[in-house]
């Protein structure tokens, strides 16, 4: 009986290709190659579930129940069966796309079969989130659209060697990176696994990139710290405490400045559109209903461009940011503890907020780091510590969202995000806040936090005398 392969930890090293226009054509060929295969799969999915889900065997395991045990079971067997017979299955769409791909002599000459069969794989399992409902619908690609290509292994058709990347027996690529950077010193010393070719757009010009899958963990440039870290995390601010710093700031203060930017930009191309189609709005400016046409005028496209690029950089921008935080945090940190919460509730109060900063993102990378270094992360409930309401006195009291201060009968005065970061120290595995551990620190680190609130209020000032004064 044949085993799977063992999983082992991975990195991408991301490199830019050196490309004139010729070869930037012919990578975009292979990308609508790549794109029609892609939509041949995802039909021929779409095909095969439908056929399932007309099935009675279908419609009775569906009415079973999730909680019983043998019905779970039954569950699985008739699914499993169901994907048998009609072929919904990974190595099915796999060997449909080889088929597709034989049969298509253009196909044929530009793509090779382990590329064919990731696209393939691709194509399946956006199916099955369909499928899972965890996506409302598939999405075929547009003429035009960029599909990125990948294959299996570092040996057959798309490969790197030596500063270079060869696609098929045709096309090489130049690979353009700092010889001297450390950290691509070390990734380009490690076993390649894959390597994928993507597309950027950048100020409105065409840049291609080689993704090279490298296996084991990236460069260190620094090791853990060895502090036990609070962490509360929100919408707009992000607040640590350890043991000998607190910290609250701005969370992804530069992102904000860029989406004023980009609320700009929005405003004209709004007012570009109407002004181009004036026939397509009702007397109260709300869009007509139905199928129209739509004018783009050449200022209107070059303006759209310039919206493109502030995602570009904004997404970018936020990226570097959420890397320098999680570092900061982590040269400190051997142990972070914070709040589960849950940010799809948040996006309904603060959407705006939570879509330009990603919190959740954030915190993604930060457990990733920590645990791909040794460290501990741990996320707790907030329905049994309730930080933002609890005082290490062990009173409990509401507070509403626009009191930012957390002031106690017992006479404990502090900021409230950092207090919530002090107390999220302490939650213990049991969910419950360690109040006698609490108080015996709180004469040390309430200096601590103390300190952090009077550096805040230097800042501020200073902000506003260079705002007012220009000094």
């Amino acid at each position: 009986m044949a085993t799977s392969k063992e999983r082992t930890p991975s990195f991408v090293a991301t490199i830019r290709l050196k490309t004139n226009l010729k070869e930037e054509k012919q990578l975009l060929v292979l990308s609508d190659c790549a794109r029609q295969l892609y939509n041949a799969c995802l039909g021929e999915c779409l095909k095969r579930l439908k056929a399932i889900q007309g099935t009675d065997l279908y419609k009775e395991s569906i009415q079973l129940s999730k909680t019983s045990k043998a019905d779970v079971e039954l569950r699985r067997a008739n699914f499993k069966d169901l994907n048998e017979t009609y072929g919904f299955k990974n190595a099915s769409i796999q060997s449909f796309g080889t088929k597709t791909k034989n049969d298509s002599k253009f196909i044929a000459e530009h793509l090779g079969t382990h590329v064919c069969q990731k696209i393939s794989t691709r194509a399946f399992k956006a199916n099955q989130k369909f499928a899972f409902k965890l996506a409302k619908k598939v999405k075929f690609k547009h003429k035009g659209e960029f599909v990125s290509l990948e294959g299996k292994n570092n040996k057959t058709f798309l490969t790197y060697s030596n500063g270079y990347v060869f696609v098929g027996k045709n096309l090489t690529l130049k690979c353009l990176f700092d010889t001297k950077d450390k950290w691509m010193q070390y990734a380009l010393k490690q076993k390649i696994k894959y390597c994928r070719i993507i597309k950027k757009e950048v100020k409105g010009e065409n840049r291609f990139y080689v993704q090279l899958i490298l296996e084991g963990n990236p460069y260190r440039k620094y090791e853990l710290g060895k502090e036990e870290i609070g962490l509360d995390i929100g919408p707009s601010t992000i607040a640590t405490v350890g043991e000998s710093k607190a910290e609250l700031k701005e969370f992804c203060e530069e992102v904000v400045l860029l989406a004023k930017e980009k609320r700009r930009i929005n405003r004209k191309m709004d007012r570009q559109r109407r002004a181009n189609n004036p026939n397509n709005f009702q007397n109260n400016g709300v869009v007509k209903k139905g199928k129209k046409e739509w004018i783009y005028s050449n200022r209107y496209i070059h303006t759209r461009s310039k919206h493109r690029e502030m995602e570009r950089k904004i997404k970018d921008v936020r990226k570097q940011l959420h890397g320098r935080d999680s570092n900061q945090i982590l040269q400190r940190a051997s142990s972070i503890q914070t709040e589960k919460l849950s940010y799809k509730a948040f996006q309904k109060v603060f959407g705006k907020s939570i879509g330009r900063k990603a919190p959740s993102m954030f915190l993604t990378m930060l457990k990733r780091k920590v645990k791909s270094r040794g460290g501990e992360f741990r996320e707790f409930p907030t329905y049994s510590t309730k930080l933002s309401q609890t005082c290490h006195c062990g009173i409990i009291k509401k507070k509403p969202l626009k009191e930012r201060w957390h002031k106690c009968e017992c006479g404990v005065v502090a900021q409230r995000d950092l207090y919530s970061a002090f107390l999220a120290r302490y939650v213990t595995k049991s969910n419950h806040v360690d109040i006698k551990k609490a108080k015996g620190d709180w004469v040390q680190l309430s200096i601590i936090l103390g300190e952090c609130v009077s550096n805040l209020e230097k800042m501020k000032l200073e902000r506003k005398l260079i705002s007012t004064f220009g000094i």
